[in-house]
């Protein structure tokens, strides 16, 4: 069935397509696992949606779904948006990537694992050889640069959604041709902010999405930190790190060098 011959806005059941099956003007939010995508697809739900502050998690990911966690979707409107940690694939023709910085972003996995109840090490994450949904930082990042597709790519750092929120969510309005005011904006800051985050992941839906996976249900979020690997992980286990991923680190972390 084409995507695009869906009209009526009440037939779900014509509305409902593999996740696979997307159209040329859909977004995905890209980006390497725990480097802020859960944030950035309630960012886009809050965005293009207009969610108030009573939504919880499982209206998100029914308005921004996760490839990896869903076979279908529903086209809510004529453009979808997807969140994914996939490589860059000739359907991603729109793309928000973010980024972290990868120190960061391997250190939150390593709480998400422990979380988990798995027994794990910083050496076993930092080291290269954990299989992780998205391969290796570094190659993530290098695979979303060289842009094989040629893909409509608006880079958004992790760093600069903490520090300037404002200011990069008018970047992916202007990115998305999304005419919003500067109060909706602010209030989208406010509704993703990390204490909001953390009031919403407290509530009973994504508490019981998470519960049977974490020991602690209500610990997704985290500390929504940029640097707190410096004082966490051994020097020698970051050299490592640093090494294999020099590359892409002295192009946007200039301080591993």
């Amino acid at each position: 069935m084409d995507p695009s011959s869906t009209d009526s806005p009440v037939s779900f059941p014509d509305r409902l397509f593999p996740i696979d099956e997307t159209l040329p003007d859909d977004v995905f939010i890209a980006g390497y696992p725990k480097s802020g995508n859960t944030l950035l697809q309630h960012i886009i739900a809050h965005l293009v949606y207009g969610l108030n502050e009573n939504v919880g998690r499982t209206l998100v990911q029914l308005l921004v779904p996760d490839v990896h966690a869903n076979t279908h979707y529903f086209r809510h409107r004529d453009r979808c948006f997807l969140k994914t940690h996939e490589p860059p694939k000739a359907q991603h023709r729109n793309v928000i990537y973010v980024m972290r910085d990868g120190r960061e972003a391997m250190l939150s996995y390593y709480h998400m694992l422990k979380n988990m109840g798995q027994d794990i090490s910083h050496e076993s994450v930092f080291s290269g050889k954990l299989q992780i949904q998205g391969g290796q930082w570094h190659e993530h990042v290098a695979a979303w640069e060289s842009n094989p597709f040629g893909a409509n790519i608006l880079w958004i750092r992790y760093e600069e959604l903490k520090s300037d929120k404002l200011t990069q969510l008018k970047r992916i309005c202007e990115f998305l041709d999304l005419k919003r005011s500067d109060q909706q904006i602010q209030e989208v800051v406010r509704l993703t902010s990390l204490d909001h985050m953390k009031a919403v992941e407290q509530r009973s839906d994504w508490r019981r999405a998470n519960e049977g996976v974490f020991t602690k249900p209500a610990c997704f979020v985290r500390q929504g930190k940029t640097d707190s690997f410096r004082k966490e992980v051994d020097p020698q286990i970051l050299s490592r790190f640093e090494a294999r991923s020099e590359d892409v680190l002295q192009r946007y972390y200039p301080d591993a060098a």
